[in-house]
Formats: structure tokens, C-alpha cells, sequence
């Protein structure tokens, strides 16, 4: 075997070893990337569940293959994430493995960067701490304006004065625009960051970034992943900024990431230090965004953040809930919130607006009015930053005419094309509770056959529907039909492993599906269909192990489909006792309230 590394890998890997220590690795999954994973935008039907199980040995050959020089990244799943007005930002779902290799080398100089961090008032990620916002207002505060605008610094932006301006602004294109190069020298600028760590690093960034059309790399733009690693590096990036406005305001500031706020007396005054800080920003290759940046007076201010908007609706929040936990009738609650928004509709629809409607969904949400139905459809066709919320609402809702008609023509239409928005659709309609005869469940069907070829995502989106809804043969039906979409996709056709317990029944569809995998080469699905066989293999369970198909200890809202697969296969495994397949079956069922789910496991012979 010819060799693939020099002879200095040796000692480079010195290096590595302590950030790549298979115990290490299994803390960062266990602490940041387990939840992580099950936060992204496009969920796993295993739950990475074999990961999970099977990470000691996994982490060991990661670790070995980084000492060997041999480490290269999975393929990754790009999405895309509607901004606005079509304009939309790329976004990865990394693999697992890849996961914790990033946020171990991130997690082996964090002490690094966290040392060199000029400033207390700058903030990266909620997980790690973050700063106040005006939602934070309630009771406590004044109701006047102008004896809220101090304590409104005081308590909320944590300011030591109180100022006739507030200056909000943020970076344009942040995370695209930041090169490497220069990230890089920032970096090493910080502390005694080893070479060879710093390598590894930028060697799985580069491998993350968005390379269309069989580009060279450009050497700029800090992959989009939705979790902690890249944001700490991001958040990193602009201690020099935080230096300067240290200085510049005398502590008197607030970055959220690369949104900026800080307050000045004087109009000049905020001038001098915006030119300041975008040609230092300039120097970096970033500037700031002028559309979003403001100088804000206290009149300007009471409009922007809708203070008494924000108290409302916390104060009225708080009050639901207590007496929704005391049994107590809402219907008063009801009606002065739809009342105080009919009059919020009227104000100016500037800075924080948007966020104002958002928590309107929410309350009405926890009271499951619906008097916001009418509003739904423009909403989730024009601003994607609330589709969120509107999903929360309707799952809150419940199962209904309305609710469908309004998802489904979204999901139908042009303005869907955003991939969490497909997904998220698809999500919801799984998480309702319908009986097995309701006709929503046929119109479900339909819908995710008839929507399937969109796009890669909306045949994810459709095999979470169909796994639910539609009979085994169906399911085996069209997993075979769509093959060309989803065989050469490892994401993908993983996925379609994750649901091969409900067509184990068609051993004819489930050996074509299963050579289909094998002969496209997807290592990752026939890791899935090997775990499930394990899992099928045993007597009885570990006790870690059932509690993980029990969905924990909890009360549950909803139960995952991705659970409820794993609990299908093993309940139907002919080589687990019987009486312990009986005992989980009957604790599964009474920890779950879908009428679905709980006809199919009564239905499980054992």
C-alpha cells in the first residue's frame, strides 16, 4: 500500500490526539451534538439511533483514521432556508460523525477563544447563555415610555447610563462573507492554537461549503450549520469589533452574533462610531448592512420595540397559563387578546413588528384560538421568518378542515419551495392525532403522492406522511416507484431504512428495497437495516434501550415517529420473549394517546 501522508504526520497527530480522544468525542455527543441533531431543520427517522448506541466503537476508528491521516467527511444533506422574498441562505445536515468532529476541535479551543473574548456583552448562542430583549418586559417595568426608556436600558440592554439614542445594526451577509483567510489569522491570533488543529479545522470547514457546479473553493463563506460549532467561530471572528465598541461606548453595547446595539447621546456621536466600525469591519472583508442599520430616538425606539406590545403579551402569557393550570375559564382572556391585536394591527409595520405578530401566534396558541386562522395563508406565503410559529399554532389547533386546506395548498404551490417549510408541513401532519378512519388520513396520502417529486426533500417529506397514514403496501409501493430520487442520496436512503419495519410483512418489497440499497452502495442505510436486525436479535432490551423506545419518563405531547418505528420493529420480533414484548407494548400504550399508533401495536401479534 502506497503511502498517503509525509513523514511529519506523526508528529502533527501528537497534536490531535488529546482533542480527539474517543472518550472526549463521546462527551461532545452526549453534552452538544444529540440534541443538536434532533434540532435541525430536517429530522432523522432513526433518530441516529444506531449512532447512538454504537458511538463507542464508531468514535474509536474516527479517532483512528484521524491518527492514520485517512479522515475524510461524509456526504452531507444542503438545504435551502428562505430569507425573503425567494432570497434564501444554503444550510447542512451534517452526519453525526462528522457533527462531533467538528465540535470537538471547536470544544478543544473554545478555552482559547473564550479567554481572548474582550467583552462580557457579546453573546453566540442561547445554549451558552445570551442577553435580554424586549420580550423580556413585564409588570415589573413602568408603563409610561419615558419612564421606561431608562429602565429599558437598565434592565434589558444592561446599560450603566441612560442615552438619548439607540443605534441598532447588523452585518450584511455575515457568515458568507467571512474568508477563511482571514478567519484564520484571527484565530491563531488568540493563543498557541496548535498548527496542525487549526488544519483539521479549515479541512472539514472547506469540506462543509457550498461547491455548486464543480466550483473551485472560494475560500470565503462559513458553512451554515445549526449547532454550536460554527457559531463560536463566527461569534470569534469579531472580538476585534467588540474591543472597539468596548471602547467606543464604554461598555454600553450588546452583539447578539452579528446583530449590533448600542446607545449614544448624541446623533454624531453614533455617526463616528458606525464609520469606525465598518471600516474596521471593512478591513475584514464584511460591512455592516445599511438597510437594518438605525438611529433610534426615544419616540423612534417605543415604535420600533413595541414595549407595551411586548409587556402585554408576556403579562397576559403568565396569566393564561396560571389559570390554565387552575382549571379557570380563558374565554375573558380570549376575547381582550383579540381585541388588543385588532388595535396592534394598526401600528407601523417597522423593526420588531414582526416578532410582535410571531408571539401573538404563540399566545394563541397556548389559548387554541382560532381567530387567526384567516390571516395563515399570507403569512406563510410571504414571510417565511413566522412559518414557525404559524406550524406551532396549528399543531396546537389540532386536526381540522381549515388547518389542512390552508397547509395543503401551501405545500402544493410555488411559494413552498423553502426545505424546512416542506418538511415542517409534513412534520405537523404526523404529529396530528386522527383516528384510523378519519378522511384527512386519505387526503394526507394523496397530498404526499401527489406532491413527492418536487423535490429530494419533498419525498422526505411525503415518506413521513405515507409511513404513517398509508398501509404497508402502499408505503413499499411508493418507496419502490420514487427509487430514483432517493438510492443515491445517503441522507436520503437512510431514511427509507428507518421505515423498513412497517413493510417487514412484504418480504417481496422489502428484499427489493434492501438490494436496491446495497447495490447503490448506501453504508449508512444498511447501517440502519443492520441495527434494526441487532436491536430485533435480542431477548430483551437494555434498560437504557427501552427507555429510549419509552420516549424517557416524562409526559409526552407527541410521540416521534422515529421512536414509534423502532418500538414497531421490536414488538414484532419473533426472537424477543413474548412477555417482555407484552409488558413494553402495554407501558408504550399507555404513554401514548394517538389513535394510529395505538391500533397498530394492538394489532402486533405476540
Amino acid at each position: 500500500m502506497g503511502h498517503v501522508n509525509t513523514p511529519r504526520l506523526n508528529e502533527r497527530v501528537l497534536n490531535l490526539d488529546e482533542c480527539f480522544n474517543p472518550k472526549k468525542m463521546e462527551e461532545v455527543w452526549k453534552k452538544y451534538v444529540k440534541e443538536a441533531m434532533r434540532g435541525q431543520a430536517l429530522l432523522d427517522l432513526h433518530d441516529y439511533f444506531d449512532f447512538h448506541r454504537n458511538k463507542a466503537e464508531i468514535l474509536r476508528s474516527i479517532s483512528n483514521q484521524i491518527r492514520k491521516g485517512i479522515y475524510r467527511p461524509k456526504p452531507h444533506y444542503e438545504i435551502v432556508v428562505e430569507k425573503k422574498l425567494g432570497i434564501c441562505r444554503h444550510q447542512l445536515i451534517p452526519s453525526p460523525e462528522d457533527a462531533v468532529v467538528l465540535q470537538s476541535i471547536v470544544e478543544s479551543i473554545s478555552p482559547i477563544i473564550k479567554t481572548a473574548q474582550p467583552s462580557e456583552r457579546a453573546f453566540y448562542s442561547r445554549s451558552h447563555g445570551g442577553p435580554k430583549s424586549e420580550a423580556d418586559i413585564d409588570e415589573k417595568f413602568p408603563y409610561a415610555w419615558w419612564e421606561l426608556w431608562p429602565q429599558f436600558q437598565e434592565k434589558i440592554y444592561d446599560f450603566k447610563q441612560t442615552f438619548a439614542f439607540i443605534v441598532v445594526t447588523d452585518i450584511s451577509n455575515y457568515f458568507d462573507n467571512i474568508i477563511f483567510r482571514q478567519l484564520r489569522n484571527v484565530l491563531a491570533s488568540y493563543g498557541k492554537i496548535e498548527e496542525s488543529l487549526l488544519d483539521f479545522l479549515f479541512f472539514m470547514v472547506e469540506n462543509f461549503v457550498w461547491r455548486p457546479d464543480y466550483l473551485p473553493l472560494s475560500g470565503m463563506g462559513l458553512p451554515q450549520l445549526n449547532y454550536d460549532a460554527p457559531r463560536l467561530l463566527g461569534h470569534s471572528f469579531l472580538f476585534e469589533v467588540d474591543k472597539y465598541l468596548e471602547s467606543q461606548t464604554g461598555g454600553n453595547f450588546v452583539r447578539w452574533m452579528d446583530d449590533i446595539d448600542f446607545g449614544v447621546h448624541h446623533i454624531h456621536e453614533a455617526k463616528v462610531i458606525l464609520r469606525g466600525l465598518d471600516e474596521l469591519l471593512l478591513t475584514r472583508g464584511i460591512r455592516l448592512n445599511m438597510g437594518k442599520t438605525k438611529i433610534l430616538s426615544m419616540s423612534e425606539a417605543e415604535d420600533y420595540f413595541l414595549p407595551n406590545e411586548n409587556r402585554y403579551l408576556t403579562i397576559m402569557t403568565k396569566r393564561v397559563k396560571r389559570m390554565v393550570k387552575a382549571g379557570l375559564s380563558i374565554e375573558g382572556e380570549k376575547q381582550k387578546i383579540r381585541k388588543r391585536f385588532r388595535k396592534f394591527l394598526k401600528k407601523p409595520k417597522v423593526g420588531r413588528w414582526d416578532k410582535i405578530l410571531g408571539r401573538y401566534f404563540s399566545i394563541s396558541a397556548l389559548t387554541g384560538d382560532k381567530f387567526l386562522q384567516d390571516r395563515v395563508p399570507d403569512i406563510l406565503r410571504d414571510q417565511p421568518g413566522l412559518r414557525n410559529q404559524v406550524l406551532r399554532y396549528y399543531k396546537r389547533l389540532g386536526p381540522n378542515k381549515t388547518s389542512f386546506k390552508h397547509l395543503a395548498d401551501f405545500l402544493v404551490s410555488m411559494d413552498c419551495f423553502d426545505d424546512p417549510s416542506v418538511f415542517g408541513v409534513a412534520k405537523l401532519f404526523v404529529d396530528w392525532k386522527i383516528s384510523p378512519g378519519h378522511s384527512l388520513r386519505r387526503k394526507i396520502v394523496s397530498l404526499a403522492l401527489s406532491t413527492a417529486r418536487k423535490s429530494p426533500t419533498n419525498f422526505l417529506a411525503s415518506l413521513w406522511m405515507i409511513t404513517k397514514y398509508e398501509l404497508p403496501q402502499g408505503l413499499s409501493s411508493f418507496i419502490t416507484e420514487h427509487s430514483n430520487i432517493w438510492r443515491f442520496s445517503s441522507f436520503l436512503s437512510r431514511q427509507v431504512a428507518a421505515v423498513s419495519p412497517k413493510i417487514m410483512g412484504q418480504e417481496s418489497d422489502y428484499k427489493t428495497i434492501k438490494k436496491i440499497i446495497s447495490d447503490s452502495g448506501q453504508l449508512d442505510a444498511l447501517r440502519v437495516l443492520d441495527h434494526l436486525n441487532e436491536l430485533n436479535a435480542f431477548s430483551s432490551l437494555k434498560s437504557a434501550d427501552r427507555l429510549h423506545i419509552l420516549h424517557g419518563n416524562n409526559n409526552i405531547d407527541v410521540y416521534p415517529l422515529q421512536k414509534y418505528l423502532i418500538a414497531f420493529s421490536v414488538l414484532n420480533s419473533e426472537k424477543m420473549n413474548s412477555s417482555y414484548r407484552t409488558n413494553l407494548r402495554n407501558d408504550l400504550i399507555s404513554r401514548i394517546d394517538d389513535p394510529i399508533y395505538i391500533k397498530e401495536l394492538n394489532d402486533i401479534t405476540i
